[in-house]
């Protein structure tokens, strides 16, 4: 089986992930393609294959489809993703794991995975 994994899956779950081990609420872009990198890494050790899906135009649908979670800013001089105000890790879980592969969710909660974004 192939996963395709959208910049929306990867910044809401790299954003749950930060919310629970310390609060941050900002990803530059780097940050989310080497959370995904990993995650792909992961998933390929457990025989298991992946596609990040990362364009501009998937990013802007990102900030379209999902405009009441996410946020584009800027941070130190570095462009990224913002998690709104208000927005508690309990609605992006609602929002962004129920539907997700049980191998996919264990490669975006692993502590490897997790490690990239330096928490």
């Amino acid at each position: 089986m192939c996963f395709y994994i959208g910049i929306e899956d990867l910044a809401a779950n790299a954003m749950i992930e930060l919310l629970k081990k310390g609060g941050r609420r900002f990803l530059t872009y780097s940050e989310i393609e080497m959370y995904g990198a990993e995650v792909v890494q992961i998933l390929k050790e457990n025989g298991e294959k992946a596609i990040l899906i990362l364009s501009r135009e998937n990013t802007d649908a990102l900030f379209r489809n999902y405009s009441e979670f996410f946020e584009e800013s800027e941070q130190n001089g570095e462009r990224g993703i913002k998690l709104r105000d208000g927005k508690k890790v309990e609605e992006l879980i609602q929002q962004f794991r129920g539907y997700l592969a049980l191998d996919v969710l264990l490669a975006f909660m692993n502590q490897r995975s997790v490690q990239v974004l330096g928490v």
